[in-house]
């Protein structure tokens, strides 16, 4: 008879199967995470004025939150690792909402208070991206069904994006940008409410297998970097941030998503701004921010099962090159075209934004690098390491735009580094999925 890796076999149960209630927290998650990155810009000239500051002063508190974010990814997903991803996504998007609702509360009070409390909310939401969620979709998916979790996830943050950007300003014109952060803080805590009832560490705790398992297993095999046999060793008992920081795909991966945040924040940096430089207006411009979100929670989607069937590094780097071809030919036709059309600049910033959409894949691919036992505190040291491409991309962009007086310039650096990150990520080692354990009797 098939036996579970444990012994005891799942239990048989019709109906939705569970892990899509925890991608459901995920996508959550994701709405906390880009609503509490741009809530600020569209409140910025607001909270300058209340607290009688200048641009440089104002852009501090988004600033230190960036390095909270950033930061801080590799602390959580150690937690994660020690304590468990539940605690640690609920304590995640506790910090968030205390950190909204303080900022609404004691941020016009000066510079200093806004600064404090909106570091609380990087603290948070430096928990909710890269450091615990592949851990939790690789617990909840087999292998062959972990892209499309991932996928039903990570579009909550441009639906977030397009969400925001129609109720925000109602809100902050209606009732003052301060209770806007008290509002979106409530709706921090109430998603933590709702990932605190429904959340579990993996389906053995439902009585299931992971999703996409073969019937009669309990825990989804994990897949193993390809190398000779000579090299395999048992685990370390060294600490688990000691174990990741030797292994070379940390700084393989590392090195790549340093060189595709260089990238991905050139572009984001300056999409509005390309098509204000061809001489349009604000309103024309920011309506291609809209059709590339819609487009890329696509993209995600189809992404993510495209990654279950084809080799997941091959899909990232051929994304990345694509991004880096579209990029390049971005560049190309604002340079040599007198006149741009607004539909032109739109395929262009959509497509190009549709691209990123490859981020679905890049955090499905991080986790499975990475054994069960460290795969947090992994994904969360290259979550971290990627803070060096988060801020040499926009300084990069704008010290290129700066010595020419060309916008467009910034397209030319977003293919250049895509160019290099895709190279990069089919470099990468490749990965065999374990095959599952039976006993018979």
């Amino acid at each position: 008879m098939l036996q579970t890796v444990e012994g005891t076999a799942p239990k048989k149960r019709g109906g939705l199967h569970y892990a899509f209630v925890i991608c459901l927290g995920g996508f959550l998650t994701q709405f906390i995470v880009l609503s509490a990155q741009r809530l600020p810009a569209i409140s910025l000239e607001s909270i300058r004025q209340t607290l009688g500051v200048s641009y440089a002063e104002v852009g501090l508190i988004t600033s230190i939150y960036m390095i909270f974010y950033a930061g801080l990814s590799f602390a959580w997903g150690m937690a994660a690792d020690k304590f468990g991803t539940k605690r640690m996504i609920v304590l995640a998007c506790g910090l968030a909402s205390a950190g909204a609702i303080s900022f609404g509360i004691l941020a016009p009070m000066g510079l200093i208070p806004a600064i404090v409390t909106w570091s609380i909310a990087g603290c948070g939401t430096a928990g909710l991206l890269m450091a615990i969620l592949p851990k939790i979709v690789s617990r909840w998916f087999a292998p062959e069904k972990r892209g499309m979790g991932m996928s039903l996830i990570t579009p909550g943050a441009n639906f977030s994006a397009i969400i925001l950007g129609i109720v925000a300003p109602i809100i902050i014109a209606s009732t003052g940008w301060e209770m806007a952060y008290i509002i979106f803080g409530g709706i921090y805590a109430l998603i933590a409410l709702f990932i605190a009832i429904t959340f579990r560490e993996g389906p053995e705790e439902k009585g299931l297998a992971p999703y996409g398992a073969p019937e009669g297993t309990q825990a989804a095999p994990t897949p193993t970097i390809e190398q000779p046999k000579a090299e395999t060793a048992s685990k370390s008992t060294e600490t688990p941030i000691m174990r990741v920081l030797k292994m070379p795909i940390t700084w393989h991966f590392g090195i790549f998503y340093i060189i595709y945040q260089i990238g991905y924040m050139a572009a984001t940096q300056f999409y509005v701004a390309s098509i204000q430089s061809a001489g349009f207006d604000l309103a024309q411009a920011s309506l291609a921010i809209t059709w590339g979100g819609i487009l890329t929670i696509i993209t995600e989607l189809i992404l993510g099962q495209l990654s279950d069937r084809m080799e997941r590094k091959s899909l990232m780097a051929f994304m990345v090159a694509l991004n880096a071809v579209l990029s390049l030919a971005y560049f190309f036709y604002l340079s040599n075209t007198p006149e741009a059309s607004l539909l032109a600049c739109y395929f262009f910033v959509a497509t190009i934004s549709a691209c990123t959409g490859v981020i679905t894949v890049i955090m499905t691919a991080a986790g499975e690098y990475y054994d069960d036992d460290i795969r947090a505190t992994g994904t969360g040291v290259v979550g971290t390491i990627n803070i060096v491409g988060r801020y040499l991309g926009p300084w990069l962009a704008g010290m290129v735009i700066d010595a020419s007086g060309f916008v467009g310039d910034s397209f030319l650096i977003v293919g250049i580094t895509m160019a290099i990150a895709a190279v990069i990520a089919f470099a990468m080692p490749r990965k065999r999925a374990k095959k599952t354990k039976a006993v018979t009797a």
